[in-house]
Parts: C-alpha cells; structure tokens; sequence
C-alpha cells in the first residue's frame, strides 16, 4: 500500500475550450467511471507531460479540433473513490474558429450558463459556478438567467 507522505496526484489537463459564451462539453460514454456525466475535454497527463501539452494532445485526440492553450484558469486537488488528481483547467481556443466537433465524438456547445444544470464530476463544481458567473456577472451561479 502506498504511503500518503509518498502518495501524488494524478495529473489531468482540461480544455475549457469557449466560443460565443459557450464550451465544449459532452456526456461519457458507458463503461468508463462515472458514465453519463458531462465533462470538457481533458485527460491524464502522460510520463514527463505537461498538464498545458496533455491538453492540447487530449483536445485533439478527443475532439478532432486543435486548440491553443492559453492561461491556466484554475488548478484543483480532488479525492475521488478511485483516486487522486490534481486539475489544471486552461482557457483554450480553436485554432480555426470555425471548427467543428466530430460529431461522432458526442462533444457540443453548451452555453455557460447551462452548465449548472448538467451533472459534472463533483471536482468541477468551482469551475463550473466561475464560468457562469464569468457568463452572467451580475445574476451569480446560483440565479442563472432564464433561456
């Protein structure tokens, strides 16, 4: 068993990818943890990766769209039951501005403040309310405006 003084987090870059108030978001797919959940773009950092370059590849490989990787907006530590890691979420871009998920990937844009009424990994809730509140300043996370 590992020690917890010798216990590190996992290293996961996520691409807040933002176009017209909306991000780039899609349900999981089955057989997966935490199947139905929605999530960005984003995945594990490999051996020696950065968390802003596991972003980009993982933007790419999962999306079909290439991204420019811009400030890190927020980095979080979350336990979760099957593990520990530490979130690094970047304010990304599309490199063409017209690009396109590929469809078949179920990615799609949802406006901000919509993403208060998805289910999201729990880690994502402070990311998810600074994005509305980003979205909508003066109506607050919790008071999102109506459709």
């Amino acid at each position: 068993m590992t020690e917890p003084e010798t216990e590190t987090p996992i290293g996961v870059g996520i691409a807040l990818v933002a176009r017209d108030g909306r991000y780039l978001v899609r349900q999981r797919p089955p057989g997966g943890p935490m199947p139905g959940v929605w999530e960005f773009p984003g995945g594990k950092c490999e051996p020696g990766e950065s968390a802003e370059k596991a972003t980009e590849r993982e933007c790419a490989e999962e999306t079909g769209i290439d991204v420019n990787v811009g400030r890190l907006r927020r980095r979080t530590d979350y336990r979760y039951p099957h593990g520990w890691v530490e979130l690094s979420y970047f304010d990304c871009t599309t490199v063409d501005e017209r690009a396109e998920p590929d469809p078949s990937t179920g990615f799609r844009w949802v406006d901000a403040a919509a993403l208060l009424s998805l289910r999201f990994p729990d880690a994502n809730g402070p990311i998810l309310d600074e994005l509305a509140n980003a979205a909508y300043p003066h109506s607050g996370a919790s008071d999102p405006p109506g459709p």
